[in-house]
């Protein structure tokens, strides 16, 4: 007799003519098994590199996303759910204060993400952890969390955090770095970031088929942070339309260089940034273009000019307190 998901292998693995992709139903179904250790690791190796091959279609995104955001529980209160799972090795988490700029504002932010699994690089739980900000460590938590949290994917479920892990053994990304960009809880929006502009159509057309909002870019690094220096268009999925060819929202370059751009992750420069103690032009346009963007996300709308300029007076008059360093990393 053949394994519960012999047949869903043999879909990605009949070679060129007779391999097709995955339907909704079939992803979500394969993810499903694989999620409650149904799957056998040879399995689960091998439908991660067939997709990889040859890249995952939006119904496969979809299902599969759809069978992870099963493990959430219901009710969360968030107003914005902001993936992080590529890290930073060039710049400092900028993105971190747009978080905490749109918090100051009133809205809930819930970050979730991975450990740290490439070396070279800083993940946003460090980050949370550097400056004493909650990290959730159980799902029964995120009900009454507080207004910026951030919540391990190994929390969720600990073979997400394996499957994140699987580079050092496979040498490439499988695909669990793109599905895990894409989970939300249900009625929640969210911001996703991705390495390669093509994906992005990919991820919004995977949120339309799952009934989710989302705002999508090529973000710094793979993480949703906008690069200043660059034209950053923004493909959309909000209020039940889809937006994605040549990105609805277009936030043009500032400068081909501008002042001030830092190389490192560093986690310093982001509390020396917004207590006011040094000039970062690079990363305050960072952080007020990323706010924006995410504003827009929060209130399903594609007006980026209001949204900027609503940011900028906020980020004038912060300053309710000091962002102090508890681990110095």
């Amino acid at each position: 007799m053949s394994h519960l998901l012999a047949d869903y292998v043999r879909i990605l693995a009949r070679g060129k003519n007779g391999s097709r992709n995955m339907n909704f139903e079939e992803a979500r179904f394969t993810m499903q098994n694989m999620l409650s250790g149904n799957a056998l690791p040879e399995q689960t190796g091998a439908i991660f590199m067939l997709l990889r091959v040859k890249e995952e279609s939006p119904e496969e995104l979809a299902g599969f996303a759809a069978a992870i955001n099963e493990l959430w529980p219901s009710n969360i209160n968030a107003d914005l759910i902001w993936p992080s799972y590529a890290g930073k090795r060039r710049q400092p988490f900028w993105c971190f204060l747009a978080m905490l700029l749109l918090n100051q504002m009133g809205y809930r932010i819930l970050a979730h993400g991975t450990e740290s699994h490439t070396e070279g690089r800083i993940y946003l739980h460090e980050v949370f952890a550097a400056f004493g900000f909650p990290i959730s460590n159980s799902m029964t938590d995120l009900k009454h969390a507080p207004s910026l949290t951030y919540l391990p994917c190994a929390v969720l479920n600990p073979v997400l955090q394996q499957w994140l892990g699987l580079k050092s053994v496979l040498g490439v990304r499988s695909p669990i770095n793109t599905v895990m960009k894409t989970i939300a809880p249900a009625g929640c929006v969210s911001v996703q970031g991705v390495f390669h502009p093509n994906y992005a159509p990919v991820h919004t057309q995977a949120a339309a088929l799952n009934n989710t909002s989302c705002i999508v870019i090529k973000g710094e690094g793979g993480e949703f942070e906008v690069n200043p220096e660059r034209t950053c268009k923004a493909s959309t999925h909000l209020n039940d339309t889809l937006k994605d060819e040549n990105g609805l929202i277009s936030i043009p370059g500032k400068a081909p260089h501008i002042e001030g751009k830092l190389s490192t992750a560093d986690i310093a420069p982001l509390a020396a940034l917004w207590n006011g103690d040094t000039d970062n032009e690079y990363g305050e346009e960072a952080v007020l273009r990323t706010a924006a963007l995410a504003l827009c996300a929060i209130r399903q709308s594609h007006d980026y000019a209001a949204a900027a300029a609503e940011v900028t007076r906020q980020w004038e008059q912060r300053g309710q307190f000091n962002l102090t360093l508890k681990i110095n990393k």
